[in-house]
């Protein structure tokens, strides 16, 4: 029996200077703080799983050139946002987050 194999995918966090930059899939986004950048991450993670390709979120730091996994796909808990979309088909775009900076 042949099956599809998924190659895992990653959405890295850089914290550069005290901020934090998600580039994933053409989009670039800064947040004030670890906690937002995780949340959005995560979400992003998932609708990308969701649609075919495994993810997981790794946050680096680019002082300690540390790497850590922080969610992956299929091995952490669904994010809890992601049950309330479910429900309204809303775009992940431009959802006015307060802690997101914008990108320049």
């Amino acid at each position: 029996m042949a099956h599809a194999s998924h190659k895992l995918c990653q959405l890295p966090l850089l914290n550069q200077n005290g901020r934090w930059l998600m580039r994933f899939r053409g989009k670039r986004v800064e947040f004030v703080d670890r906690a937002s950048a995780l949340r959005e991450a995560i979400l992003e993670a998932f609708e990308h799983s969701r649609n075919g390709t495994p993810t997981q979120v790794v946050c680096i730091d680019e002082q300690q050139l540390a790497i850590e996994v922080v969610w992956t796909y299929g091995v952490d808990p669904d994010p809890p946002a992601a049950l309330a979309d479910t429900a309204a088909a809303a775009p992940a775009h431009g959802s006015g987050r307060p802690a997101r900076m914008p990108a320049h």
